[in-house]
């Protein structure tokens, strides 16, 4: 038989709210995923744990920065405002703002290899998801969330870091 397999996938809610202010704290991030893995682990011993880095957010603002569509978009529907607000912005605080997004984003993959590093049956994907390059096809029509190839993209990178059918468990 083989053992269960399991992949999370959390934070992109956590970077992407209205303010940085709202943005769930590092500290909590980690807590709540140490709580996740304890009660996981304890209910089903033999489950594989692949841990998926969550994307660089930023480089969507990179990406699209300069585009009107893009920017009437994210303006409207409101998304990911911690970060795409003022996207053409080069004034200090809005930067400054952007920067601290990306920390964030940085500092919740920290989180999330910490503790699955406390759990023998936790894989964390050395960022690769976080590491992966977007092109402007990689990404849906919101200018924000994958297309179906940045989909595809994102699917092939967690697989190649993730679980083979015939790998044992972590050490």
């Amino acid at each position: 038989l083989q053992p269960n397999y399991l992949t999370v996938l959390i934070g992109g809610n956590d970077l992407c709210t209205d303010t940085v202010g709202q943005m769930t704290t590092v500290a909590d991030f980690g807590t709540q995923f140490q709580a996740a893995m304890a009660t996981l682990s304890t209910a089903s011993p033999g489950t594989n744990v692949l841990v998926v880095s969550i994307p660089d957010v930023y480089q969507l603002w990179n990406l699209f920065k300069g585009d009107f569509f893009a920017r009437f978009i994210w303006a409207l529907a409101g998304i990911c405002q911690s970060l795409l607000a003022n996207p053409g912005s080069t004034s200090a605080a809005d930067v400054q703002r952007r920067a601290a997004v990306r920390q964030r984003n940085i500092d919740f993959n920290a989180q999330l290899a910490a503790v699955c590093a406390q759990f023998d049956r936790c894989r964390f994907d050395g960022n690769a998801s976080f590491n992966t390059a977007f092109t402007t096809g990689d990404v849906s029509g919101d200018y924000f969330h994958p297309s179906v190839r940045g989909q595809a993209k994102l699917a092939s990178v967690s697989w190649a870091a993730g679980y083979t059918w015939t790998s044992a468990p972590p050490p």
